[in-house]
Protein backbone atom coordinates (compact mmCIF):
# COMPACT_ATOMS: atom_id res chain seq x y z
CA UNK A 1 0.00 0.00 0.00
CA UNK A 2 1.17 3.18 -1.16
CA UNK A 3 1.45 6.30 1.48
CA UNK A 4 -0.17 9.64 0.20
CA UNK A 5 2.57 11.97 -0.19
CA UNK A 6 0.77 14.80 2.19
CA UNK A 7 0.32 12.17 5.20
CA UNK A 8 3.13 12.93 7.85
CA UNK A 9 2.55 10.16 9.60
CA UNK A 10 3.70 8.04 5.95
CA UNK A 11 6.37 11.04 5.64
CA UNK A 12 7.83 10.16 9.08
CA UNK A 13 7.69 5.84 8.64
CA UNK A 14 9.41 6.32 5.45
CA UNK A 15 11.72 8.96 6.81
CA UNK A 16 12.65 6.58 9.11
CA UNK A 17 12.73 3.88 6.65
CA UNK A 18 15.25 5.33 4.62
CA UNK A 19 17.94 6.13 7.58
CA UNK A 20 17.36 2.61 8.90
CA UNK A 21 16.56 4.39 12.29
CA UNK A 22 14.18 3.79 15.08
CA UNK A 23 10.79 5.92 14.74
CA UNK A 24 10.35 8.89 17.14
CA UNK A 25 7.62 7.10 19.37
CA UNK A 26 6.30 10.25 20.68
CA UNK A 27 5.87 12.09 17.26
CA UNK A 28 4.50 9.32 15.56
CA UNK A 29 2.01 9.01 18.67
CA UNK A 30 1.19 12.34 17.79
CA UNK A 31 1.06 12.22 14.23
CA UNK A 32 -1.56 9.72 14.93
CA UNK A 33 -3.26 11.68 17.01
CA UNK A 34 -3.29 14.67 14.51
CA UNK A 35 -5.82 12.70 12.17
CA UNK A 36 -8.42 13.17 15.05
CA UNK A 37 -6.99 17.00 16.02
CA UNK A 38 -6.05 18.91 12.53
CA UNK A 39 -5.00 21.63 14.24
CA UNK A 40 -2.87 19.86 16.83
CA UNK A 41 0.48 21.30 18.07
CA UNK A 42 2.99 18.50 17.75
CA UNK A 43 6.18 20.51 19.30
CA UNK A 44 4.36 21.52 22.27
CA UNK A 45 3.66 18.35 23.67
CA UNK A 46 7.04 17.20 22.81
CA UNK A 47 8.16 20.00 24.41
CA UNK A 48 6.01 19.21 27.52
CA UNK A 49 7.60 15.42 27.18
CA UNK A 50 11.18 17.55 27.94
CA UNK A 51 9.56 19.65 30.60
CA UNK A 52 8.13 16.72 32.41
CA UNK A 53 11.57 15.45 32.21
CA UNK A 54 13.60 18.47 33.55
CA UNK A 55 10.67 18.46 36.59
CA UNK A 56 11.54 15.05 37.56
CA UNK A 57 15.50 15.91 38.22
CA UNK A 58 14.28 18.72 40.32
CA UNK A 59 12.55 16.37 42.79
CA UNK A 60 14.50 13.42 42.51
CA UNK A 61 18.09 12.59 43.04
CA UNK A 62 19.87 10.30 41.01
CA UNK A 63 19.44 6.37 41.97
CA UNK A 64 21.78 3.77 42.92
CA UNK A 65 19.88 1.14 40.69
CA UNK A 66 17.74 0.46 37.93
CA UNK A 67 15.04 -1.06 40.46
CA UNK A 68 14.94 2.40 42.22
CA UNK A 69 15.51 4.47 38.86
CA UNK A 70 12.31 2.68 38.02
CA UNK A 71 10.62 2.71 41.05
CA UNK A 72 10.85 7.12 41.30
CA UNK A 73 9.70 6.85 37.40
CA UNK A 74 6.45 5.31 38.82
CA UNK A 75 5.94 7.55 42.01
CA UNK A 76 6.73 10.53 39.72
CA UNK A 77 4.46 9.82 36.89
CA UNK A 78 1.72 7.98 38.39
CA UNK A 79 2.31 9.63 42.00
CA UNK A 80 3.50 13.32 41.48
CA UNK A 81 1.63 14.18 38.34
CA UNK A 82 -1.90 11.81 39.04
CA UNK A 83 -1.63 9.71 35.48
CA UNK A 84 -4.23 6.70 35.46
CA UNK A 85 -5.96 4.12 33.92
CA UNK A 86 -8.97 5.10 32.50
CA UNK A 87 -10.77 1.81 33.92
CA UNK A 88 -14.33 3.32 33.72
CA UNK A 89 -14.23 4.39 30.50
CA UNK A 90 -11.76 2.08 28.44
CA UNK A 91 -13.01 1.85 25.59
CA UNK A 92 -13.00 5.96 24.89
CA UNK A 93 -11.05 7.04 21.95
CA UNK A 94 -9.24 9.73 23.88
CA UNK A 95 -7.14 7.08 25.76
CA UNK A 96 -5.59 6.35 22.26
CA UNK A 97 -4.45 9.91 21.50
CA UNK A 98 -1.22 11.14 23.20
CA UNK A 99 -2.09 14.92 23.51
CA UNK A 100 -5.44 14.22 25.31
CA UNK A 101 -3.36 10.97 27.46
CA UNK A 102 -0.81 14.02 28.16
CA UNK A 103 -4.02 16.37 28.95
CA UNK A 104 -6.37 14.05 31.09
CA UNK A 105 -3.59 12.30 32.73
CA UNK A 106 -5.83 9.51 31.25
CA UNK A 107 -5.36 6.59 29.25
CA UNK A 108 -4.66 3.13 28.93
CA UNK A 109 -1.73 0.48 29.09
CA UNK A 110 -0.06 1.21 25.59
CA UNK A 111 -0.49 5.10 26.18
CA UNK A 112 0.38 5.58 29.72
CA UNK A 113 3.61 3.42 28.53
CA UNK A 114 4.42 5.80 25.93
CA UNK A 115 4.28 8.75 28.28
CA UNK A 116 6.91 6.56 30.67
CA UNK A 117 8.51 5.27 27.75
CA UNK A 118 9.12 8.55 26.94
CA UNK A 119 10.34 9.85 29.84
CA UNK A 120 12.67 7.28 30.68
CA UNK A 121 14.66 8.02 27.44
CA UNK A 122 14.98 11.19 28.41
CA UNK A 123 16.15 10.44 31.32
CA UNK A 124 18.23 7.68 30.09
CA UNK A 125 16.66 5.18 31.68
CA UNK A 126 16.87 1.81 29.42
CA UNK A 127 13.60 0.80 28.82
CA UNK A 128 11.38 -1.19 26.30
CA UNK A 129 7.80 -1.55 25.89
CA UNK A 130 6.52 -5.13 25.54
CA UNK A 131 3.81 -6.37 23.63
CA UNK A 132 2.27 -8.71 25.70
CA UNK A 133 -0.71 -10.35 25.26
CA UNK A 134 -4.25 -8.29 25.88
CA UNK A 135 -1.83 -5.80 28.23
CA UNK A 136 0.66 -3.75 27.24
CA UNK A 137 3.59 -3.60 29.52
CA UNK A 138 6.65 -1.53 29.83
CA UNK A 139 10.03 -3.69 30.55
CA UNK A 140 13.93 -2.86 31.34
CA UNK A 141 16.68 -3.54 28.96
CA UNK A 142 19.96 -4.39 31.33
CA UNK A 143 20.74 -6.59 33.72
CA UNK A 144 20.47 -10.39 33.62
CA UNK A 145 16.78 -10.24 34.61
CA UNK A 146 14.52 -7.84 33.14
CA UNK A 147 12.08 -5.39 35.32
CA UNK A 148 8.37 -5.48 34.48
CA UNK A 149 6.36 -2.52 35.29
CA UNK A 150 2.25 -2.13 34.67
CA UNK A 151 1.19 1.65 33.66
CA UNK A 152 -1.97 0.57 34.26
CA UNK A 153 -1.63 -0.51 37.65
CA UNK A 154 0.02 2.34 39.21
CA UNK A 155 3.85 1.68 37.42
CA UNK A 156 3.63 -1.58 39.87
CA UNK A 157 6.38 -3.87 39.57
CA UNK A 158 5.12 -7.65 38.11
CA UNK A 159 6.87 -10.52 39.07
CA UNK A 160 7.25 -13.57 36.58
CA UNK A 161 4.29 -15.43 38.55
CA UNK A 162 1.97 -12.74 37.72
CA UNK A 163 2.85 -12.69 34.02
CA UNK A 164 1.55 -16.00 33.90
CA UNK A 165 -1.60 -15.10 35.95
CA UNK A 166 -2.13 -12.27 33.40
CA UNK A 167 -2.13 -14.42 29.82
CA UNK A 168 -5.85 -14.52 28.36
CA UNK A 169 -7.43 -18.37 29.04
CA UNK A 170 -8.45 -19.64 25.60
CA UNK A 171 -10.69 -22.40 25.22
CA UNK A 172 -10.82 -23.09 28.41
CA UNK A 173 -6.68 -22.95 28.58
CA UNK A 174 -4.68 -20.24 30.13
CA UNK A 175 -1.41 -19.68 27.52
CA UNK A 176 1.64 -20.53 28.54
CA UNK A 177 4.20 -17.69 28.65
CA UNK A 178 6.59 -18.09 25.71
CA UNK A 179 9.63 -15.40 25.00
CA UNK A 180 7.89 -13.45 22.44
CA UNK A 181 5.53 -11.86 24.48
CA UNK A 182 7.78 -10.35 26.53
CA UNK A 183 10.87 -9.20 24.03
CA UNK A 184 11.24 -5.76 23.55
CA UNK A 185 9.00 -4.17 20.95
CA UNK A 186 10.03 -1.59 18.40
CA UNK A 187 8.40 1.76 18.44
CA UNK A 188 7.01 0.62 14.62
CA UNK A 189 5.33 -2.24 16.52
CA UNK A 190 4.23 -0.08 19.39
CA UNK A 191 2.71 2.67 16.97
CA UNK A 192 0.88 -0.53 15.50
CA UNK A 193 -0.75 -1.86 18.31
CA UNK A 194 -2.00 2.03 19.21
CA UNK A 195 -3.63 1.83 15.72
CA UNK A 196 -5.51 -1.98 15.63
CA UNK A 197 -6.83 -0.58 19.09
CA UNK A 198 -8.38 2.57 16.90
CA UNK A 199 -9.28 0.42 14.37
CA UNK A 200 -11.18 -1.76 16.73
CA UNK A 201 -13.00 1.00 18.25
CA UNK A 202 -14.13 2.91 14.96
CA UNK A 203 -15.00 -0.43 13.59
CA UNK A 204 -17.47 -1.32 16.70
CA UNK A 205 -19.25 2.11 16.45
CA UNK A 206 -19.52 1.31 12.54
CA UNK A 207 -17.24 4.46 11.50
CA UNK A 208 -15.85 2.27 8.92
CA UNK A 209 -14.46 5.20 6.87
CA UNK A 210 -12.39 6.34 10.01
CA UNK A 211 -11.54 2.38 10.43
CA UNK A 212 -10.09 2.20 7.00
CA UNK A 213 -7.95 5.33 7.92
CA UNK A 214 -6.14 3.18 10.88
CA UNK A 215 -6.39 -0.25 9.13
CA UNK A 216 -4.40 1.32 6.18
CA UNK A 217 -1.87 3.02 8.27
CA UNK A 218 -1.28 -0.55 9.77
CA UNK A 219 -0.86 -2.00 6.27
CA UNK A 220 2.23 0.47 5.56
CA UNK A 221 3.77 -0.17 8.77
CA UNK A 222 3.40 -3.67 8.80
CA UNK A 223 2.79 -4.99 4.89
CA UNK A 224 2.71 -8.50 6.17
CA UNK A 225 0.17 -8.65 8.85
CA UNK A 226 -2.10 -10.96 6.82
CA UNK A 227 -4.67 -10.33 9.17
CA UNK A 228 -5.00 -6.30 8.76
CA UNK A 229 -5.56 -7.02 5.08
CA UNK A 230 -8.16 -9.49 5.59
CA UNK A 231 -10.06 -6.77 7.98
CA UNK A 232 -9.06 -3.84 5.08
CA UNK A 233 -11.00 -6.47 3.11
CA UNK A 234 -14.05 -6.20 5.06
CA UNK A 235 -14.30 -2.53 5.80
CA UNK A 236 -13.76 -1.37 1.96
CA UNK A 237 -16.81 -3.76 1.55
CA UNK A 238 -18.70 -1.76 3.68
CA UNK A 239 -17.93 1.25 2.13
CA UNK A 240 -18.65 -0.62 -1.00
CA UNK A 241 -15.23 0.39 -2.66
CA UNK A 242 -15.81 -3.44 -4.07
CA UNK A 243 -11.83 -3.33 -5.88
CA UNK A 244 -10.19 -2.50 -2.84
CA UNK A 245 -12.26 -5.12 -1.07
CA UNK A 246 -11.37 -7.52 -3.78
CA UNK A 247 -7.39 -6.45 -3.38
CA UNK A 248 -7.53 -6.95 0.12
CA UNK A 249 -8.76 -9.93 0.30
CA UNK A 250 -6.29 -11.51 -2.52
CA UNK A 251 -3.66 -9.79 -0.23
CA UNK A 252 -5.11 -12.03 2.57
CA UNK A 253 -4.85 -14.55 0.65
CA UNK A 254 -1.66 -14.28 -1.13
CA UNK A 255 -0.05 -14.27 2.72
CA UNK A 256 -2.13 -16.84 4.50
CA UNK A 257 -2.48 -19.71 2.09
CA UNK A 258 -3.58 -22.45 4.36
CA UNK A 259 -5.99 -20.19 6.41
CA UNK A 260 -8.60 -21.78 7.87
CA UNK A 261 -11.05 -18.63 6.60
CA UNK A 262 -9.69 -19.53 3.14
CA UNK A 263 -13.43 -20.47 1.79
CA UNK A 264 -15.19 -17.81 3.29
CA UNK A 265 -12.88 -15.16 2.01
CA UNK A 266 -12.96 -16.69 -1.34
CA UNK A 267 -16.49 -16.72 -1.50
CA UNK A 268 -16.44 -12.74 -0.50
CA UNK A 269 -14.29 -12.04 -3.52
CA UNK A 270 -16.78 -13.82 -5.92
CA UNK A 271 -19.74 -12.15 -4.50
CA UNK A 272 -18.01 -8.46 -4.55
CA UNK A 273 -16.99 -9.88 -8.55
CA UNK A 274 -20.17 -10.17 -9.37
CA UNK A 275 -21.29 -6.81 -7.88
CA UNK A 276 -19.11 -5.43 -9.90
CA UNK A 277 -20.35 -6.83 -13.39
CA UNK A 278 -23.57 -4.16 -13.67
CA UNK A 279 -20.81 -1.36 -12.60
CA UNK A 280 -18.77 -1.94 -16.09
Amino acid sequence: MRPRPSDPFFALVQKTSDSSGEIDLARGALLIALQAYPDLDIEHYLRQLDALSEDFRTRYAAADSLPASLANLSQYVFGDLGFRGNRAHYDDPRNSYLNEVLDRRLGIPITLAVVYLELGKRLSIPLAGVNFPHHFLVRSTQGDEPLFVDPFADGAFVDGKSLGERLPVIEGRRLELAAEFIEPASSLHILARMLRNLKRLHFQAREFATAIRWAEKIAYLLPTEAENHRDLGFLYHHTREYLKAIAAFNEYLRQTSDAPDAPTIEHNIRVLANRLIPLN
